[in-house]
């Protein structure tokens, strides 16, 4: 069940004149977006399309080149390290590999953040981590295993609660399902419905799985040519006549996705 939402429905993340470059290459330029508090928003695109470097942009792990992005409140370029750092604490990441320390068991990864933003004591941080790993469908056994000992789909649960360790208002999930089978994307895109319901954030992720967007995506946004080609419900989408929404949503696996719902 998609979250009900409307335009006037509070901005947590608000992306203006927005413009990012390589060098001579231009990844986006002038773009203008928001995120909707409690909705999950979807950044889709081709290859190259600058869907991660957005993602990287709105989660304060890369400065644009120029124009704004105000986060939870803050417009991000006026910070202090230390004004930063509280923001952060209100940011969950899934990074596209999981990024696990391959160095610390499952449970220690899902402690990291809390031993760098609280003074809570070990005994007390293992055990919020074994509550998180079983919001994520892991067990307390499973914390004492090493990331090279993981499954793929297990390692997007173990990376999944790490980034909500510290209970983000505001998550970012980049490509959360690549590399998974059907039935474990399936079984992560229940998973992150299950979150939501849970604990209420708001979500922006990276996709190109056409079926995670249908199950799990109130509002998607389109990226190409440096700009925002469109945007809306999947709904809305599928029935576009635009030529850019059309390539990239109705090819064979768009049409299967969306007869699949």
């Amino acid at each position: 069940m998609h979250t009900a939402l409307n335009d006037s429905t509070q901005a947590v993340v608000e992306v203006s004149d927005l413009s990012m470059r390589f060098g001579s290459k231009v990844i986006h330029e002038h773009l203008d977006l928001s995120v909707r508090q409690g909705e999950i928003l979807a950044i889709v695109g081709g290859s190259g399309s600058g869907k991660t470097t957005l993602l990287r942009e709105m989660a304060l792990l890369q400065p644009p080149t120029s124009g704004t992005v105000s986060v939870l409140g803050e417009e991000i370029s006026g910070l202090t390290e230390q004004q930063t750092l509280q923001v952060r604490r209100r940011i969950g990441v899934l990074f596209q590999n999981g990024a696990l320390f391959g160095g610390l068991n499952v449970m220690q990864n899902v402690g990291a953040p809390l031993r760098e933003h609280t003074r809570l004591s070990n005994t007390l941080i293992d055990e919020i981590a074994c509550v998180k790993l079983s919001l994520v469908g892991l067990t307390a056994a499973d914390g004492l295993l090493y990331p090279n000992q993981l499954s793929g789909g297990m390692r997007k649960r173990a990376a999944l609660a790490r980034a909500i360790a510290l209970d983000p208002e505001l998550l970012f999930l980049d490509e959360p399902t690549s590399g998974l089978d059907p039935l474990s994307a399936d079984a992560f895109d229940e998973l992150v419905l299950n979150l939501k319901a849970a604990l209420d954030p708001t979500v922006v992720l990276v996709s190109h799985d056409v079926d995670t967007l249908w199950r799990v995506a109130d509002r998607v946004v389109l990226l190409g040519e440096g700009r925002l080609l469109a945007e809306g419900s999947m709904q809305a989408l599928s029935r576009s006549s635009d030529p850019a929404v059309v390539r990239f949503f109705q090819g064979p696996r768009g049409r299967a996705a969306q007869a699949s719902v």
